[in-house]
């Protein structure tokens, strides 16, 4: 999976981050969905970027609020094995199972969030929290313009 490719195809960031997400989803087995939430630190919220995936209500999440809301304050990757069992859970849809959501940091500051959902219970492990960081660092790395990007987005 060339990630990196994507980054330096010439196309604005949202292109390229919802071709990062296409090919996550087709390339890894039960991503069902992927998508990059981004925040804003003073309003307290995380707004919805590119996705692929089903539909989503969940557009803008209160900082605490669900899976990604507990990242956006923690700061810490969350994997869970099965989110029936997790109290803060925000349904997304009745065939999630599983889900990780890894911060996305340029330099010391947070600034966003990977959000995977998967159909199958138990799908997530340590090699994919690394691969997602790595993911989010390539990202940051090849996106100059990236707070530029997330500011006018959560605007």
């Amino acid at each position: 999976m060339d990630i990196g490719q994507e980054l330096k195809s010439g196309e604005n960031i949202n292109e390229q981050l919802e071709k990062i997400c296409r090919l996550i989803s087709q390339k890894l087995e039960n991503y069902d969905w992927v998508g990059f939430y981004f925040m804003n630190h003073q309003t307290k919220k995380l707004h919805l970027g590119p996705y692929v995936g089903d539909p989503t209500d969940h557009t803008i999440i209160d900082f605490g609020k669900g899976i990604c809301g507990q990242v956006a304050l923690s700061g810490e990757t969350y994997l869970t094995a099965d989110v029936n069992a997790e109290s803060n859970y925000i349904a997304c849809s009745i065939y999630v199972k599983s889900e990780i959501v890894v911060p996305m940091y340029l330099g010391d500051k947070l600034i966003g969030q990977i959000d995977i959902d998967s159909h199958k219970t138990d799908r997530f492990k340590k090699e994919d929290e690394d691969f997602l960081k790595a993911v989010n660092k390539m990202i940051v790395e090849s996106c100059p313009d990236l707070e530029q990007y997330i500011n006018k987005l959560v605007s």
